[in-house]
């Protein structure tokens, strides 16, 4: 009975993720990208990228790029990078893009907390362990 009641406890202090899903897409070649974008909700892997390695997703990206004079919106998992919205840059002539980035909302950070979980098993496992 004391082993049931401190996993419960260690598993009510674990605070973790199963996974983060983000719509990834591109209107460029998938134009139902822009509108019809929910057949393209896929979970987001790690990536290795910039010398760094296994680098989890934080949140989803959305943004629209122009570039020659064609205009294309691009969702995608976030690695890095802060929560905006309709942040505006420009690159090299004619080239222009609005991002935004989110973790707090369906789809842009779709996560499961085990803590929240364990929250709802631990009095159901202490009851049946009486």
């Amino acid at each position: 009975m004391n082993l049931l009641v401190l996993l419960c406890l260690i598993a009510c202090c674990i605070v973790g993720a199963f996974g983060i899903q983000c719509y990834i897409c591109n209107s460029i070649t998938h134009p139902e990208c822009e509108n019809d974008y929910e057949k393209f909700l896929r979970n987001c892997p790690v990536k290795s990228f910039g010398g760094r390695k296994a680098v989890p997703p934080i949140g989803c990206r959305k943004y629209r790029q122009t570039a020659n004079q064609e205009t294309s919106l691009v969702r995608e998992c976030a690695y890095l990078g802060e929560d905006v919205e309709g942040k505006s840059n420009k690159g090299s002539i004619g080239v222009s893009r609005v991002m935004s980035q989110c973790s707090d909302r369906p789809a842009c950070n779709s996560a499961i907390s085990t803590g929240a979980v364990a929250l709802l098993v631990v009095p159901f496992l202490l009851l049946i362990g009486n």
